[in-house]
């Protein structure tokens, strides 16, 4: 079973939406876009227990606060999902519910537009679920319920509800960030090991049961601990002068529990011992990165019991070095029916496909809007090699600075970290990663403008630094971004060499006259009397001999605000100007910033 589609209506921070999900999904968007928002949504239309919580949804849950208008009626949260691949097993089952959606298109079959053949390979047969809550005046409460939203019911009507054991059958499991320890090993309702028992045991009722009878005839019992049995005693007795109590003894007693499945469910916790040590602590005490792989490792176990699983995971990367956020993604995206997870790193993005990624965004702060990542530009081959290096960190971020090569990110990272340091007169700087801007190497200028292409097609702020083109031409790579700049110079190096002041290339080359890798010979020799023209001249030679091992950024690491080129400052400040850090944000009065209510 997989899900194809989700609607959403006045729920939290978006008024209205509509995604489309594929095989496997991966949510990308910027902090308070709505993916925590989606996950939710997902979880009260097909979560077993989610609408066992009361209320099940409060004021916090509506759009804007507004569960009422101004006449006073009630303004409802409505979500909708279309589920697909179904097992002839379910397809019996909910046969009367049954509609029919269009893989090719992308759609669901509406009467107007049936197929001839229902059975067509692009026709799938579906379920459409459906979640109102809404606030009740008359009973000052909110109510929530789901429901198949087919058949069509006649006004008045009432749809039939789908029950938690009809979730059941649709296997959606959500894991939530930073909760998968407190609440996923636990036995709450829901909970990975509550799932396992349900898979594993068709007369749990009877574990309850057993495990309560253990408890109320515990040897000894608590309350005859002498300490504890002298104390009741004088209780006993206190309380005997103003209630009548039993005259069978004991009176009053200690249990571990309140002796109930749900305090039960409150109360055990799972205990483990690490290979470090033999004794048994809290599983919550063993460490967030063990924590979560054992999350991990009942993630395989439910999916080999389960027939249908689908998996929604928030961050898996917490706590989880990156071997392991692999293993995870391949895990789900090869074991389960559909994996649909956020994430913030690069080594999950990359396990996804391109089809594969769904990124979020908002118009006019209100609807939620989701689109494939096209490869506008560049090669499936150009995507799939440097993912990790570029692409994945990008999409998580907010722009990209394209550049050549190794040694101008080296100058840009330096630079950065040198204007944050000694600040820009008469303005507050945000350096480059604050902003969320990645530095993307694109090997040679001819490479630039199919490189803008791709990032500008995803929404981002695209930036490039570059000089003379040999590949390309300046025409192509200045259409191709935001906006770019080329160096007056032919390369980082010669800039550096004639902009920076002669007493840092000084200081600079002395220093690294005594570096392992210096480069030997008379060419690269600067002695104490040498001239500014001999100085400039030899730092250059020694930057190109160099190039890409590191020795640009070192240079400039060796300035201050007032040395760097003003060119460099220039890109710095403007970039700094499109995209403010958060802190900027969050105090700036322009009416063009405003921040989300998104729970994020």
């Amino acid at each position: 079973m997989r899900i194809r589609q989700l609607s959403l209506s006045n729920f939290r921070s978006i008024a209205r939406g509509q995604l489309l999900f594929s095989d496997h999904t991966l949510l990308l968007g910027g902090n308070s876009v709505g993916k925590s928002t989606v996950c939710e949504a997902l979880d009260l239309l097909l979560g077993p227990e989610r609408l066992r919580r009361m209320p099940p949804v409060d004021e916090h849950d509506f759009h804007a606060r507004r569960y009422l208008d101004d006449e006073g009626n009630s303004v409802p949260i409505e979500l909708e999902v279309v589920l697909t691949d179904l097992t002839d097993d379910l397809v019996r089952q909910y046969r009367g519910h049954i509609e029919y959606w269009d893989a090719e298109k992308g759609e669901l079959l509406t009467e107007a537009n049936q197929p001839e053949d229902a059975n067509a390979d692009s026709a799938l047969p579906a379920l459409r679920i459906a979640f109102r809550a809404a606030y009740d005046p008359d009973e000052d409460e909110f109510f929530a319920d789901t429901y198949f939203a087919s058949p069509p019911q006649e006004e008045g009507d009432r749809f039939s509800r789908v029950s938690s054991n009809d979730k059941r059958n649709f296997g959606f499991i959500y894991l939530r960030a930073l909760r998968t320890g407190s609440r996923a090993l636990s036995l709450e309702r829901g909970s990975l090991l509550d799932i396992i028992i349900r898979l594993q045991d068709s007369e749990r009722s009877k574990m309850w049961e057993e495990t309560l009878r253990s408890l109320e005839d515990l040897k000894p019992p608590i309350h005859e601990i002498p300490q504890l049995q002298s104390v009741l005693g004088d209780i006993d007795a206190r309380i005997r002068q103003f209630v009548g109590l039993s005259s069978s003894d004991p009176a009053l007693a200690l249990f571990s529990s309140a002796l109930t499945r749900e305090s039960l469910r409150r109360t055990i916790t799972l205990f483990g011992a690490s290979k470090h040590s033999d004794v048994l602590i809290p599983y919550w005490r063993l460490g967030s990165g063990v924590v979560n792989a054992m999350v991990f490792s009942l993630l395989t176990f439910i999916g080999e019991l389960k027939q249908n699983v689908i998996f929604a995971m928030e961050e898996p990367e917490l706590a989880i070095p990156p071997h392991t956020q692999r293993r995870i993604v391949q895990f789900m995206t090869t074991s389960v029916d559909q994996a649909i997870l956020t994430s913030h790193s690069p080594f999950i993005v990359e396990q996804f496909a391109p089809e594969q990624v769904l990124l979020l965004s908002r118009e006019d702060n209100a609807t939620l809007m989701g689109r494939r990542l096209e490869l506008t530009g560049i090669k499936a081959k150009t995507y799939r090699g440097g993912i990790r290096r570029h692409f994945a960190e990008a999409m998580l971020g907010r722009g990209v600075i394209c550049v050549e090569g190794v040694s101008d990110s080296d100058m840009l990272v330096s630079a950065s970290q040198v204007l944050e340091r000694y600040g820009v007169e008469e303005y507050d700087y945000t350096p480059l990663d604050l902003s969320g801007v990645t530095i993307v190497q694109c090997d040679g200028d001819g490479n630039l403008p199919q490189h803008g292409q791709f990032f500008r097609s995803l929404g981002l702020s695209s930036y490039a630094l570059y000089d003379e083109p040999t590949d390309g031409d300046a025409a192509s790579i200045e259409a191709s971004f935001n906006k770019s700049w080329q160096l007056e110079y032919r390369g980082i190096e010669k800039l550096l060499a004639e902009e920076v002041p002669v007493k840092v290339l000084r200081r600079f080359l002395e220093g690294a006259s005594s570096w392992n890798d210096y480069p030997r010979g008379d060419r690269y020799e600067c002695t104490s009397d040498a001239d500014d023209p001999a100085v400039r001249k030899a730092c250059f030679k020694v930057l190109k001999s160099r190039k890409g091992c590191g020795y640009a950024g070192r240079l400039v690491e060796e300035c201050t605000a007032e040395d760097l080129p003003q060119m460099l400052v220039e890109v710095l400040v403007s970039i700094s100007e499109d995209l403010p850090g958060l802190s900027r944000v969050a105090n700036s009065t322009d009416d063009d910033i405003k921040a989300s209510d998104d729970e994020e």
